[in-house]
This record gives structure tokens, C-alpha cells and sequence, in this order.
């Protein structure tokens, strides 16, 4: 009986997204191509399987990926005024990166600290308690 072969998880699909992600910031449409051929699977199938995981990016984005968390716990403490700030200071939108490609903006809908909002993550670094003025502070010690 053949293996099941789950879309997800098929021969390392996930693995080749991380390292072609870690090779070049974001996953390139030649990179998708090849993988098409290399899993034998309709390109929106691989799309698929990028769009669904919010670390997987198919545009490039900035050095710095900052994520200001959304969910209800954070947004009742207030991570509208930390997203104003933080929006406000880079001349952004959600789901923009500045033009020298320093910093990429996401709301997202849970960091997993939600005793503990705002949260606002920065790269892989995780601010808890924040303010806007707080949001601000970090962000010009990545200038």
C-alpha cells in the first residue's frame, strides 16, 4: 500500500520553504517554479502551502519584521495605539516594508503572550507590555 502523502509535510516541502525563505528573506517565484517540478504539484498548490504559514513571504521584506499582535486580550490593552505609533513613525501600512527595505510592517492575530498585551515582536523578539512610546523606543534602536 503506498505511503499517505500529506500536502503540508509531503518529502520536506516545509524544509525546502525555510531554507529557500532563510537563502533569500522571502521565497522568489523562480524558487516556486522549481519546486513545482521537484514535488510534481500544481503551483497553487505551493502557494498554498505558503500562504497559509505567516512566516513565509513571497515579496521581500525588510531587516527588521515587526508584528504588533491583534487578538482581543491585546486589543482590549489597547495595541490599536501601539500599531497608531508604530505606523505613524515608519509612514506605513500592514503588510508593508519600506522603500530601503529596512522594516516590514504585520498586525497579526496572536503572539502567545496574552496575559501579557500589547505584545509587539520584532524579528524573533518578543515586547510585552508595550505603549506606543515604548513601540517607538525599540524601533530607534534598530536604526
Amino acid at each position: 500500500m503506498p505511503k499517505a502523502r500529506s500536502l503540508f509535510y509531503q518529502d520536506s516541502l516545509l524544509e525546502k520553504l525555510h531554507e529557500v525563505q532563510s537563502t533569500y528573506g522571502y521565497i522568489p517565484e523562480t524558487e516556486i517554479k522549481e519546486l513545482t517540478e521537484k514535488y510534481q504539484l500544481p503551483r497553487a498548490n505551493i502557494y498554498g502551502v505558503i500562504s497559509f504559514y505567516s512566516m513565509f513571504y513571497t515579496e521581500p521584506t525588510g531587516k527588521y519584521i515587526i508584528r504588533i499582535c491583534d487578538s482581543i486580550s491585546c486589543h482590549l490593552n489597547q495595541s490599536e495605539s501601539v500599531l497608531k505609533a508604530v505606523k505613524s513613525y515608519l509612514n506605513l501600512e500592514s503588510h508593508q516594508t519600506t522603500k530601503d527595505k529596512k522594516f516590514t510592517l504585520e498586525v497579526v492575530e496572536c503572539l502567545g503572550h496574552c496575559g501579557e498585551g500589547p505584545v509587539m515582536m520584532v524579528n524573533n523578539k518578543i515586547y510585552t507590555k508595550i505603549d506606543g512610546n515604548k513601540a517607538l523606543e525599540i524601533l530607534g534602536g534598530c536604526i
